[in-house]
């Protein structure tokens, strides 16, 4: 990454908890510094003034004029690139930093980046669980938890960060000793020109790392990188010498690399074909990493999941309600329904809906069609997912309603001793809800207060 003069002008561009992070770093390292945001009153302020009074400040707009002044704009990843006032600025030689480029600038330990449509929250906490267990130092955040710049603060032999498609936007070459991409599916079609574009975006994780594990499951995850780079694989079929998957052993499945076996696939804690994934995808990063074998199956066997994740949250007359509000888009539920519909087909009751965020939907509907009982669709978008579903041939047993607790009552109503009522919206919440732990904790609350 090029040297920047001690006279560089550092403009943050949106305020909120990781725009008070980079203006906390950029001033303790002597920077000049000023903020810029849309808002009039954005998250943040009060506390950037008290602490900060000296620190100039732009509301209500993004100003090309005051863009343009500055050496480097510190991105927010909800300010996008296709910004006008961005654009100007950068095509007048301003150059492009963030939080997270920051971060890796100047982390002294090794550094494990994560991305994907679905699943990178999981797969960042249990790689962390692993680390805790093997007495490695490290801290966790990025797109999970604190912003990356706060992690500074504690001194930790391994950084473990979760990145977005926006965060990833930003960026130069990061250097991961270890980066993955672990699926890739539509998402964010309102912000990206093009399915293209926005995979394009991922693969940015990989510039400049020493070793990348990729899903040999989806092509869109594999790395176009330079002879020399170490690479490892895993996927659900049986793998080659040193890549991981899975292999059968006396009538049972294991997960293994190569032909050593692991651990049998049925005392892996998350239970479903899409967390059999994510746990080879563990095993993969936690090995490049040169994390300990034990404390590896130690958390293979232990790891419960996240919240709002594939959540089992209680038994209602021997029905299962299962809660994956993090399920907002359609490779998220997708993964769900066939995670679990597959152990338990024509049992599953799917309730999904809300902000379709212009996705193509059509991809659900065989899966559906195969899998589940029946659907209960609700929210701002529920009449193009209801008329996909439909197209597969289960136009009897769609049902459309206005709201999560009416597609919840619907479900009940219908479901059996033996069914699983899954909430995995493949949307945004932001129609009916504050956000998708909100939508969570909504499901949740509905399905305790029957118990």
């Amino acid at each position: 990454m090029a040297l920047i003069a001690a006279d560089t002008q550092y403009l943050v561009v949106g305020l909120g908890a990781t725009g008070l992070s980079c203006v906390r770093y950029l001033v303790a390292k002597g920077k000049l510094v000023s903020v810029i945001d849309s808002r009039q009153a954005p998250p943040g302020l009060d506390a950037l003034r008290a602490e900060f009074p000296d620190v100039e400040v732009t509301l209500g707009g993004f100003d090309a004029d005051v863009m343009t002044r500055v050496d480097v704009l510190v991105m927010s990843p909800g300010v996008p690139l296709s910004t006008p006032a961005v654009q100007t600025a950068l095509a007048n030689g301003v150059r492009l930093s963030s939080d997270i480029e920051l971060f890796c600038q100047a982390h002294q330990g090794r550094t494990v980046l994560i991305t994907g449509s679905n699943a990178k929250s999981t797969v960042t906490s249990w790689l962390a669980d692993i680390a805790s267990r093997a007495g490695v130092t490290f801290v966790v955040g990025g797109n999970l938890g604190q912003p990356a710049l706060t992690l500074l603060e504690e001194p930790a032999e391994l950084a473990i960060l979760e990145l977005s498609s926006f965060q990833l936007e930003l960026v130069g070459p990061l250097r991961a000793d270890v980066a993955t991409v672990l699926n890739v599916s539509e998402d964010h079609q309102d912000r990206y020109p093009s399915f293209a574009a926005y995979q394009q975006t991922k693969q940015r994780i990989y510039f400049g790392c020493r070793h990348a594990v990729y899903n040999r499951d989806d092509v869109l995850t594999s790395p176009l990188l330079p002879t020399g780079v170490a690479q490892t694989t895993f996927g659900l079929d049986q793998p080659d010498l040193n890549q991981f998957g899975v292999l059968e052993h006396d009538g049972e499945a294991w997960l293994a690399c190569g032909r050593d076996l692991w651990i049998r696939a049925k005392d892996v804690a998350l239970p479903g074909r899409h967390n059999r994934s994510n746990a080879l995808a563990v095993m993969a990063l936690a090995q490049a990493i040169g994390l300990d074998r034990d404390a590896i199956l130690a958390s293979l066997k232990a790891f419960k999941g996240l919240p709002h994740r594939c959540e089992p949250v209680g038994s209602i007359d021997g029905v299962q309600f299962v809660n994956d509000s993090k399920g907002t888009n359609v490779g998220a539920t997708l993964a769900a329904v066939e995670g679990l519909g597959r152990d338990h087909p024509g049992r599953l009751i799917l309730l999904l809906g809300g902000q379709g965020k212009g996705a193509d939907f059509s991809s659900l509907s065989e899966p559906v069609a195969q899998l589940c009982k029946s659907s209960w669709v609700f929210g701002q978008d529920q009449e193009q997912i209801a008329a996909v579903l439909s197209a597969g041939g289960q136009s009897s047993t769609v049902h459309r309603v206005d709201t999560l607790e009416q597609a919840l009552a619907g479900a009940e109503a219908e479901a059996l001793a033996g069914d699983i009522v899954l909430l995995s919206p493949a949307c945004a919440s932001f129609d009916q809800f504050n956000d998708f732990q909100h939508r969570g904790d909504v499901f949740r609350s509905w399905v305790e207060a029957r118990l």
